[in-house]
């Protein structure tokens, strides 16, 4: 992990992606390992929920993980590491999956329009946030 402040242009390089041209590349990214929304997801640290979190998990890839992606509406949302993380899948209505930031490591999630957000060592629930209509739904983004 780069020990300097990250900057979105850090976490685009990161993964080989673009975002908007409206975004600062140059703007800091904060590391946290509380509560984060980027759009339609919600990041939860488990510890905040009674929530069993899957074990294990897959490294993941230097191209990222998109946790929601533009086929399924709105934009993508890339899970990109730097360092040990691990990412679990689960097919659970809202819940998308989890990942483990180990020690030493930093996750990022980067989004085209919103840009990106920092997770510090721990483990994250991804959750879709619902809209309830007619019928419960998933909120595009």
């Amino acid at each position: 992990m780069d020990q300097r402040q990250p900057t979105l242009q850090h976490v685009t390089a990161l993964a080989g992606v673009d975002v908007l041209q409206h975004l600062d590349l140059q703007a800091a990214i904060p590391v946290t390992s509380g509560l984060q929304r980027q759009g339609d997801i919600g990041l939860i640290p488990v510890g905040l929920i009674d929530y069993a979190a899957p074990a294990g998990g897959d490294q993941v890839p230097a191209t990222g993980v998109p946790l929601v992606s533009a086929g399924q509406g709105g934009h993508t949302h890339l899970l990109v590491a730097d360092g040990h993380v691990t990412w679990a899948p689960i097919d659970d209505g809202a819940d998308v999956g989890c990942f483990t930031v180990h020690e030493g490591a930093v996750a990022y999630v980067l989004h085209p329009e919103h840009g990106a957000m920092g997770h510090a060592p721990g483990t994250y629930l991804v959750r879709r946030q619902t809209e309830q209509a007619d019928d419960k739904r998933l909120v595009i983004d």
